[in-house]
Formats: structure tokens, sequence, C-alpha cells
């Protein structure tokens, strides 16, 4: 039973008399009321949404883990505190850094050659789309020897293709929220993901239109880094 289902209920047992027909018909009144109440309020500028109530959107993520959905016209307190952008999506959902890592350079995605036995390696588009581990993936490329311009807070990784793509499809509106907080917009260039296709490979993809490649060199070939962290778990 809803928690509405449960107030009309109390209605019919407190006010409700069949002795009475005005009675009734009030509870009925009741009855209608709430039904054309029922659908959830969107939150406003500045609403702090609660972990089991967020709507599909772009957030400003606050310093201490609140978030709040952006709207365009949050208050200057929501900027000051804003620490990335979150994107929740039905069940998807990542936070964006701020700003690229290497001051926005194009940098190599490690300093050496990988020489691990490593079996996360997926070398099909179908697949790399579908992978949403960069976490785990960051944590060999850290174990290779990640790229020491990049410098990754705690809970930070390097967002996988499949995780990439999602900052993609909704990179208009990210950027938006990154311009309103003062943060630096991604641009319409490459950027390295985590996901691996071999030892001396790994995927990119191009910010301005999808591509996405498999044939690019960990130690030697140079993209942007966007760094993502987990939001809404």
């Amino acid at each position: 039973m809803t928690e509405k289902q449960e107030v009309k209920l109390q209605l019919l047992k407190e006010f409700a008399n069949i002795e009475k027909p005005e009675t009734v018909d009030f509870c009925r009144k009741a009855y209608e009321f709430l039904a054309e109440n029922e659908t959830t309020p969107q939150p406003q500028a500045g609403t702090v949404v609660a972990a089991d109530q967020e709507p599909d959107g772009i957030y400003l993520v606050l310093d201490g883990g609140r978030h709040v959905l952006f709207t365009g016209d949050n208050n200057a307190d929501d900027c000051a505190a804003c620490i990335g952008i979150g994107v929740k999506w039905g069940s998807k959902s990542v936070m964006v850094a701020l700003n690229d890592e290497a001051d926005s350079k194009e940098i190599t995605l490690t300093a050496n050659k990988d020489t691990t036995n490593y079996g996360g390696y997926i070398n099909t588009y179908l697949d790399a789309v579908a992978d949403w581990n960069g976490k785990a993936n960051t944590e060999h490329l850290k174990e290779i020897g990640l790229n020491g311009e990049i410098t990754l807070p705690d809970g930070w990784y390097i967002p996988s293709l499949g995780e990439l793509y999602f900052v993609f499809l909704n990179c208009r509106t990210i950027n938006k929220a990154l311009a309103f907080v003062g943060g630096t917009e991604i641009a319409d260039d490459w950027y390295w993901t985590s996901t691996e296709c071999s030892a001396p490979y790994a995927w990119f993809l191009i910010l301005n239109n999808g591509y996405a490649n498999n044939y690019t060199t960990k130690a030697s070939d140079t993209y942007r880094v966007r760094a993502v962290s987990a939001f809404i778990s």
C-alpha cells in the first residue's frame, strides 16, 4: 500500500459515517483531490535531492557528497562548492571532473609499455562499448605505469569506452553545467579511455562525432584525459 493509499484509508476510517451521506461524499472528494495530485513534483534549483528520488538529468555534485539538479539558475554557493558534474540516466550514472588532466594537454596514457599478464583486453567494438569498468581498468593502467601527469584523487578514474560514450551523449548539457560553475568544457577532441585493446593499444573516442578506435599506442600516442567518478550508486 502506498503512502497516499494509506492516507485515503485513514480518511475513510476517521470521517466516513454510512448514516451521514455527506461524510462519505467528503471522503470521495478527498480521494479525487489526492488522485489528481499524485505526480511527484520536480526539484527546484538548489534543492538537494534524496538518494531514492533523483530524476534523470545533470547535477552539480557538491563538496561533502550532496548533489543538486542543474537548472542553469542554481545559486552561487552551489557553484563554489561544486566538485564535479553528475549525469544520471536510468540505472546509469557517472560524475565528470571539472577539468581535463594535465591542464588539457594531449598526453600518453601510460609511461611504460604493458608487460603484464592481463586478461582484460577488449578488442571488439561491441564489447568495448559495453565496458563499464573504468575503475578496474584504471587500476591495471596504474600497474603498468600510468602517465605521471594524470593525477587522480581517490575515487576518480579514467572512464571506460562505455562510460565515455555516456558522457558524450550528454556532452552538450554537461558543458553548460561546467561553464556555469567555472570548469573547463569537454573539448571536441580525442580522449583516452581506460578500455585496453591489447598490450600496446587502448581505445579512444572523439568527442565531436563519437568515432572510436582501438589502434592507439598507450605509451606513445597522445590524447586528452577527463577523469570520472562514481555518482548515485
